[in-house]
């Protein structure tokens, strides 16, 4: 579980402060973590330890280098699932709840795989970065792709992956040294790449479902700006430090790779020719001993008889040099004739070389033997040569061996390539026969059949190089493989992969140096030109804010003639531009407050005149303005050069009305325009003139005169624009204020003089205007009343309620008044261009004589009819008894009906008179509840039949539910019957006449209407007076009264109610009674609505 080396124990070190200042740095977050949160917390630090073991997928690669010093088999691990629980934790709670649930992970894998402690540390911190990374709140487009938990998975992911390289450095065994160490590490970073991506992607998606599907875990957070984005400099240096970083990490990265590779083909290049330097020797060294026993075989003493003699041959050929550790005569029955040395060895034969003897004897060819142990001593080779007689047949062998310290040559040259090389030398049965390292002789060793790396004939060496392990430690290593091409021996040399890592570093490191100061140049270099950047561009922001603030005197200084040096020289134009506006600004508004405070023009266009002087340095400003009463033009004038200006006005008003405009900038132009055949020095050097008007009226003009020429900007002729509408505005107030107030006079004298009081309201019912009629019929003034409201003013309820109706139509209303007055009020709405009412105005007419006169008349007629009944009775009754006297001629009978008729009519007249006095006389009413639709039946069956006689189809509406009404039930009925007796009388074969009745508001309507011709609008408005009748020539011949409409109205307004018309002229006509359903007796007050 502990590091094996003491660097580890330095990071673990290292890792217990980190861990203990992030605690420290998050202690906030432990006051947000609720019992619920601390509970989804632990279940989620239990989901992370299983997720570690969860679904566990091998992917050990033969890549991966096996631990050091460890029979250990290579394997790495694909936890699908493993992610998940801290990158949840990160989303859905705090940075220290994804530190703690990260931990739990790193538990996991420390405890069932890796068996490093180094593990909870790393997979806590990347747990905390991956809150981090979800949890950050800054606006723009990266930082939201930073809260995505699948870039934040992908991002732990790359954070994870060196320090479980670094942890697989400390962990190293102890023996090994630290670029074997290194090698393992990157090794294992390199297999572990696409798991931990994986990991990363999986998670990420997994958690980004969780949240598509439960989005309330995830918290809202206002987003904040980023911190780069306060400081133009310091966003350029943080953009290049990243870029920096990421350059130099993916460059050292890429020459690292480069240098192995170099450093790999430099170090196999080296031991080929070490390797084929040595294997071309190997045949000089078989064919010199082999040579050399040949020689000797063909010596004739060799075969004596006399064992001295063959004795001292082998003698002298061991003694010629150190070729044969010793040698032997056998015959041809496996037999030693003869050796030397005698006290080396002993004498019998090694099974392998009996071999070589017996093949030696039968072919008569030369062998050599693979090495062999002899007698557990030593390691030789034995040479074998056949020993021919005179007659050429073989008669025995010749046998010498060659010790192992014979290669020593070949192996002293194989080793030490690259200073760390190891090389030996294998015989065609693959056995060691030269190894530096004398207990390794006599092993079989052979290639690996994996991991070859073929060179092929590179540089024109052949052989073979590949990567293996050494035995006693796993630590990488290159191995080149060189058979012998015409000897069946073979050369090995080995180099451990640490030279390899060793010369890459040394060129990474170079390399590393290089980009570091490289970078570390360009860093500064940009923070200088950033500086050199925002520095002007800081000043500028002080300088905005400065005249933001309302100081147009701050300095600008642009620097430079680059871009920023013309954005100053700009800024700089802009803020005595702005300053000019705002200068000019001013002095159109003083001008606008000098022209508001009056409208008198005399006083309001001499500081117009003024402005344009002081705005514009001209010599001379005039306006001329056209008289409506057709007398001589008034003309205003300021400056020195006004009272000269005034000779040319007729000349410039002619020319503005052809023009519209008129500027003329330079003496040629002023000249070639305006004349002065006397003194055409005073002629103006340059002018600009501009016409008053408004809504297309030509009101005069307004013109400046300068003494020298003089070019005319946009910005200027604005201004005087300007000034211009600001002139035609006061010229056109003063206009509308004479004509106002001449309309006012006029109405002030109309009101005085009429007899008729005038009384206008507001829409709030405030008193607006009273005549002089109005104060001495209710003795009010108007200095008191004007403004109050009508109902604190006026002491008339009936001209309170006409005043405060909230009816469109007109309201006529009869008031009474003390001393015995009545006055008519007729109100009306008051409506603005727009539709909108804006108050409402009352005509009271004195109609005291008028109310006179008809109680007379109506005591007159009442008296009449009531003196004419009697009469009229006796008449009927006589004239309908003549036909019992006699029979009557055709003719007389014809007289005696038209008698009859004109009685009757009479008789209806009368009766019609006498209810109509009845009402206004107020006589008790007979009140009781009522259901409209049986005063609708009652009516529909008296006249159903005359209906069909005149061509008319009677029809009842009613509505299902109606209230029942209080009320007089035989004078509703008479009134309703009156309404359809005339539409039968008036609208014959008109269709259908509908009976109706619905509740409106808080009354019963009741209303027959008919298809007939219609009544003009003018006949409407007596319509319901008595004896009245509207003449057609379609009615001429219709008998009627004239009373029964009238009678109609006294009818409703006995009961509170109203009756009124409906027509238009060819389209029908309808005529509504309406009764309260909460009916009162009234003392007959008149109310009407037209």
């Amino acid at each position: 579980m502990f590091p094996e080396r003491p660097l580890g124990y330095l990071l673990l070190a290292l890792y217990v402060g980190l861990l203990s200042l992030a605690i420290y740095q998050r202690r906030r977050d432990f006051p947000q973590l609720s019992r619920h949160r601390w509970g989804m917390t632990l279940l989620l630090a239990l989901i992370s330890i299983i997720g570690s073991q969860l679904f566990l997928i091998s992917i050990s690669t033969e890549s991966q280098l096996p631990p050091l010093s460890s029979a250990q088999n290579p394997e790495a691990f694909l936890a699908p699932f493993s992610f998940v629980a801290f990158i949840f934790a990160g989303a859905t709670l705090n940075p220290l709840a994804a530190l703690i649930v990260g931990f739990a992970g790193g538990l996991g894998r420390a405890l069932w795989q890796s068996h490093q402690v180094t593990d909870l540390f790393n997979y806590a911190f990347t747990g905390l970065i991956a809150a981090y990374l979800m949890q950050q709140n800054y606006s723009g487009r990266l930082y939201a792709w930073l809260r995505n938990p699948i870039v934040a998975g992908v991002s732990s992911a790359l954070i994870l992956l060196p320090l479980i390289g670094l942890g697989t450095l400390v962990y190293a065994d102890a023996g090994a040294s630290n670029l074997e160490a290194l090698d393992l590490a990157l090794s294992t970073t390199n297999v572990y790449i696409v798991p931990l991506l994986t990991q990363g992607v999986l998670g990420g998606i997994v958690v980004k479902l969780l949240l598509i599907g439960l989005p309330q875990l995830q918290p809202k957070r206002r987003e904040l700006p980023s911190p780069l984005s306060y400081s133009l400099n310091t966003r350029l240096v943080a953009t290049f430090l990243l870029f920096a970083v990421l350059l130099s990490f993916l460059l050292i990265v890429i020459g690292f790779n480069l240098a192995i590779r170099l450093s790999t083909d430099l170090v196999i290049d080296q031991m080929a020719r070490d390797a084929q330097a040595v294997s071309s020797s190997i045949p000089n060294f078989r064919g010199q001993r082999q040579n050399l026993l040949v020689q000797t075989s063909l010596m004739d003493e060799l075969l004596s008889s006399n064992k001295e003699e063959s004795q001292q041959i082998l003698e002298q050929l061991f003694k010629t040099g150190p070729f044969f550790r010793s040698l032997m005569l056998i015959n041809d029955s496996n037999e030693v004739i003869a050796n030397y040395p005698e006290d080396l060895v002993s004498e019998s034969l090694t099974n392998m070389e009996s071999i070589a003897v017996n093949d030696a004897l039968v072919s008569g060819a030369p062998f050599i033997s693979s090495a062999q142990e002899l007698e557990g001593v030593e390691y030789v080779l034995s040479y074998v040569v056949p020993v021919l007689d005179n007659q050429g047949d073989v008669q025995a062998a010749l046998v010498g061996r060659v010790p192992d310290v014979s290669l020593e040559e070949f192996v002293v040259a194989l080793q030490g390539t690259l200073g760390k090389g190891i090389g030996f030398i294998l015989d065609e049965q693959n056995q060691v026969i030269g190894h530096p390292e004398s207990e390794n002789l006599m092993k079989s060793w052979a290639p690996p059949a994996n991991g070859r790396r073929e060179i092929g004939n590179r540089n024109g060496l052949p052989g073979t190089a590949f990567e293996g392990l050494q035995g006693s430690t796993n630590a990488r290593q290159l191995i080149y493989y060189l058979p012998g091409p015409d000897h069946p021996w073979s050369v090995v040399i080995t180099v451990p992969y640490e030279v390899i890592l060793e010369q890459a570093l040394q060129i990474a490191a170079q390399l590393a140096i290089v980009l570091i100061g490289a970078m570390v140049l360009f860093g500064a270099l940009l923070l200088w030109l950033g500086r050199s950047i925002t520095s002007p561009l800081t000043e500028l922001a002080h300088a905005s804010q400065e005249i933001a603030g309302g100081s147009l005197d701050t300095p600008i200084n642009p620097q430079g003639d680059d871009e920023i040096g013309r954005l100053g020289l700009a800024f700089g134009q802009m803020q005595l531009s702005l300053k000019r506006r705002l200068d000019e600004l001013s002095l159109l508004l003083d001008v606008s407050q000098d022209v508001s405070k009056s409208i008198d023009i005399n006083q309001g266009m001499p500081s117009v005149l003024k402005g344009a002087l002081r705005g514009t340095g001209a010599a001379g400003a005039r306006v001329v303005v056209m008289n409506p009463s057709g007398r001589q033009p008034l003309s205003f004038g300021e400056g020195p050069a006004s009272s000269t200006m005034a000779n040319y006005d007729r000349q410039v008003m002619r020319l503005i009305r052809q023009q519209k405009e008129l500027v003329l900038p330079s003496p040629a132009e002023v000249n070639g325009i305006l004349k002065n055949g006397k003194a055409p020095e005073l002629l103006p050097k340059a002018l600009v003139a501009l016409p008053l008007a408004t809504k297309q009226r030509f009101q005069g003009i307004f013109w400046l005169s300068y003494r020298d020429a003089h070019q005319f900007d946009q910005t200027e002729l604005s201004f005087l624009r300007t000034l211009s509408g600001q002139a035609s505005v006061l010229v056109e107030n003063a206009r509308l204020f004479a004509t106002a107030e001449g309309g006012r006079r006029r109405l002030a004298a109309v009101l005085s003089s009429t007899s008729d009081a005038v009384i206008v309201t507001d829409q709030t019912d405030r008193i607006l205007l009273i005549n002089p009629a109005m104060e001495r019929f209710f003795d009010i003034r108007a200095s008191e009343v004007i403004g109050r409201s009508i109902k604190d003013s006026v002491n008339s309820q009936e001209l309170i309620e006409a005043l405060t109706t909230e009816s469109e139509r007109t309201f006529n209303v009869e008031i009474p008044i003390e001393d015995g007055l009545v006055l008519n009020a007729s109100s009306s709405t008051i409506f603005n261009n727009d539709g909108q009412a804006i108050g409402r105005v009352a005509v009271l007419h004195d109609i005291t004589y008028l109310k006179e006169i008809d109680e007379m008349k109506s005591e007159f007629v009442a008296t009449v009819s009531h003196d004419l009944r009697s009469p009229l009775t006796f008449m009927l009754g006589y004239a309908t008894m003549m036909p019992m006297v006699g029979a009557l001629e055709p003719k007389q009978e014809e007289y005696l009906l038209k008698i009859v008729g004109g009685i009757e009519q009479m008789s209806d007249l009368v009766d019609g008179l006498l209810d109509l006095g009845r009402l206004e006389a107020g006589v008790e009413l007979d009140f009781s509840q009522l259901r409209p639709r049986d005063i609708l039946d009652s009516v529909y069956q008296e006249y159903l039949q005359p209906a069909r006689e005149s061509g008319v189809q009677l029809v009842i509406q009613c509505e299902r539910d109606l209230p029942t009404i209080n009320g007089d039930a035989a004078l509703i009925r008479q009134a309703v019957a009156n309404y359809v007796s005339n539409a039968i009388k008036y609208a014959p074969n008109s269709g259908d006449v509908s009976l109706e009745a619905k509740k409106e508001r808080d009354e019963v309507v009741i209303t027959v209407r008919d298809n007939g011709p219609g009544i003009s609008s003018k006949d409407q408005l007596r319509l319901f007076e008595k004896f009245y009748r509207v003449k057609t020539r379609e009615n001429e011949r219709t008998k009627g009264t004239g009373l029964g409409l009238a009678l109609a109205k006294s009818i409703a307004e006995r009961h509170g109610g109203r009756a009124w018309c409906e027509s238009q002229a060819g389209n029908g006509s309808a005529f509504f009674v309406s009764i309260p359903i909460e009916t009162q007796s009234q003392s007959g007050e008149s109310q009407q609505f037209i």
